[in-house]
């Protein structure tokens, strides 16, 4: 027992199911192919994780064994992921927050009088973006296995031509925030990076839709965008029930000063 650090399970809306092991040594062989096939589970491997480290890190694929994809719709748009990678658990909710963003975004060009080109901050494997960021849409994700589920995601749906997956910590993406963007995010819990909020001052698009999943650092952050930015629209979501955590969605258009 003292070998193991986590078991991680991930279902699919559908049911389907995947595992990860995660070993503080590299014990392959801890189970077999036999014993992998009679779990109730389309798939799972068996991760070495770094000892030094509390988190369940991957070091190390060990061993892999049936299928370890999972495949979810966003308003019927197909997505795949994998299990350590960053996709909403309750989909239902997810959905009704995508569907209130798309008004917003939908509005954004016919508002500014522009063509606005969509920017999706924090993209994941691309469930925003990719299903209510428009026509064309840039979207940036720190994590290399989600940038290549979203790149297989863009593939599946033949938007090579017009979305683009951009391998990249947000603030080292600054130069795709232009004043000709409509910029999309949803940041990990510490909320935006002081060198996009600067940005986004700087080059000022007249439409930001911000989902949260900390409203404390969401407040952090629209206090100082506001700036040069007021709120149009909020609303929060109850992802988890029975736990005192709610994402929350604010809408900020640049101020006509």
């Amino acid at each position: 027992a003292r070998n193991l650090k986590t078991l991680l399970i991930r279902c699919s809306r559908s049911g389907k199911c995947i595992w990860q092991l995660y070993l503080k040594d590299r014990l392959e062989n801890i189970i077999t192919a036999e014993e992998a096939a009679n779990l109730s589970a389309q798939g799972g491997e068996i991760i070495y994780s770094n000892p030094k480290s509390p988190a369940s890190v991957i070091t190390e694929r060990l061993a892999a064994f049936g299928d370890t994809i999972l495949t979810d719709e966003m308003l019927g748009v197909p997505f795949r992921y994998v299990a350590e990678g960053f996709f909403q658990v309750n989909l239902p909710v997810y959905e009704q927050a995508l569907t209130d963003m798309a008004a917003w975004i939908r509005t954004a060009s016919v508002e500014s009088n522009n063509a606005l080109s969509t920017v999706d901050m924090y993209s994941g494997v691309g469930t925003i973006g990719l299903t209510i960021g428009g026509e064309h849409v840039t979207l940036v994700e720190i994590n290399e296995h989600a940038v290549q589920e979203m790149q297989r995601n863009i593939h599946a749906l033949g938007r090579e031509h017009n979305a683009k997956a951009i391998l990249a910590a947000s603030e080292q993406a600054l130069d795709y925030i232009h004043p000709d963007n409509l910029i999309i995010v949803d940041p990990p819990r510490a909320g935006l990076h002081a060198d996009v909020i600067d940005r986004l001052l700087e080059q000022l698009p007249p439409r930001i839709v911000y989902l949260s999943c900390n409203p404390v650092t969401q407040a952090r952050d629209v206090a100082l965008l506001s700036e040069n930015y007021h709120i149009v629209h909020h609303q929060g979501y109850n992802f988890f029930p029975r736990t005192p955590h709610i994402e929350n969605l604010v809408v900020l258009d640049k101020m006509s000063h």
